[in-house]
């Protein structure tokens, strides 16, 4: 499907507009994502036309799931490549980003598409979640925390609560399996000061089948303890 086919599937489907301006500065984007891979694996797709549809519409879909407020401070927890991150940013300049990596080849990546797309409010952030999640500048700052192809729920639970402020969102995007994650990880998001778990669905153009948004709202903070050192989230995820 071409690209102005996917914008106009993008507008009818869930209501969202992405004008030619944004359209520019994403393929500014792709284009140097595909340059970069070349020394970095960043991404395994490598067609235009594929990582419109399978991660410039999937970033977006957030816009249709979840008001977003306008100025709203957001962290992508283990962002790669900047994705949905920069692409939030990309759609709308007001938000307040912070891309966390812990991979360094990465986050030089991403200052360089930072600096080379002119975006502003950008903090591209070299650290493991875990860390950055008990530190004074970072934990319980958010409105939002969002992450994508990251870690079972119960896991990334972990890793984004405690950076959320009470009555901001984590928003995890997962494919069909997020329902039953959603179940799994339900004790781990009451421990963790999460409240009630929304999930939003919708169907990607072009047979890619359904993508869900698993939606938590922070109700109360998050224990001191949490999160746990670095590594133990993954061996050892809440119950």
């Amino acid at each position: 499907m071409p690209v102005k086919d996917l914008m106009i599937s993008l507008r009818k489907t869930v209501g969202l507009n992405i004008s030619e301006d944004q359209a520019g500065v994403i393929n500014a984007y792709i284009e140097l994502l595909l340059a970069t891979n070349e020394k970095v694996n960043l991404t395994a797709i490598v067609e235009e036309g594929e990582i419109w549809r399978k991660h410039i519409l999937d970033s977006l879909l957030i816009f249709s799931a979840l008001d977003v407020p306008i100025g709203a401070r957001v962290i992508d927890v283990g962002t790669g490549a900047g994705i949905p991150g920069l692409i939030l940013k990309i759609y709308r300049p007001d938000l307040r980003i912070t891309l966390l990596e812990a991979q360094q080849k990465k986050v030089k990546f991403l200052e360089k598409a930072v600096k080379q797309l002119g975006l502003k409010e950008v903090e591209c952030l070299w650290g493991r979640a875990e860390d950055i999640g008990h530190h004074q500048n970072y934990r319980e700052k958010y409105n939002l925390a969002v992450a994508r192809a990251v870690a079972p729920l119960n896991t990334l639970v972990e890793y984004c609560l405690p950076l959320v402020q009470v009555d901001g969102f984590m928003v995890a995007y997962k494919g069909p399996a997020g329902t039953e994650e959603a179940k799994v990880a339900a004790g781990a998001i009451a421990i963790l000061g999460g409240g009630d778990t929304t999930i939003w669905q919708h169907v990607i153009p072009d047979g890619e089948g359904k993508r869900f948004l698993i939606i938590v709202k922070k109700v109360k903070v998050t224990p001191p303890s949490y999160p746990r050192r670095p590594g133990v989230p993954a061996k050892r995820p809440l119950k």
